[in-house]
């Protein structure tokens, strides 16, 4: 991945390195000459984004101060534009996630919360509301098209790092933003 990263990111300019971690399961990629910048008074030292798309879109957000330094909520500055797009995909596709229909079975009916992989709750717990993605209605062990309700107190980055979406969703959202 890393090699052919290395290529495209050589024609177009702008110098990356690969994110990927035990703590955190997905690609990610760490621009440090973004073209899409903050409105922001913090100067950022590195785009957070998937894919080698140089765009807006892909950006999850801005790093401050060292460029190479974990990303935690006091260094990072959250892209507006980004969120939707996520929150688009799990309305679109979450009654159809493999994982999500597994906990619906069990939970059988009634409001099912979403939890973020970076720090998921014990088997019947409710996680913090900072990682909870949102919820999804569950009829009959089934959950219903189109009943995805974001959560407004989740955090795109929290003391635990870097929101993680079930890797169904994860992959929907690769979709969508390639």
């Amino acid at each position: 991945m890393f090699s052919r990263l290395s290529s495209i990111t050589a024609r177009r300019g702008f110098r990356v390195s690969s994110i990927h971690s035990a703590a955190y399961p997905y690609n990610l990629i760490r621009n440090t000459a973004p073209t899409a910048m903050p409105p922001s008074a913090n100067k950022p030292t590195a785009a957070i984004q998937f894919g080698a798309e140089n765009g807006q879109n892909s950006i999850v957000g801005w790093v401050t101060g060292d460029a190479q330094a974990p990303i935690r909520p006091q260094n990072f500055i959250e892209n507006r534009q980004f969120w939707p797009l996520v929150e688009e995909v799990m309305a679109q596709h979450a009654h159809v996630d493999p994982e999500l229909q597994a906990q619906a079975a069990f939970q059988k009916t009634g409001w099912m919360n979403i939890a973020d992989g970076r720090n998921p709750p014990p088997l019947g717990r409710t996680g913090n509301a900072e990682d909870i993605l949102g919820c999804v209605l569950i009829e009959d062990k089934t959950i219903m098209p189109g009943s995805f309700q974001p959560n407004c107190a989740h955090r795109p980055v929290s003391a635990d790092g870097l929101f993680q979406l079930p890797k169904f969703l994860h992959a929907k959202l690769l979709e969508r933003l390639s």
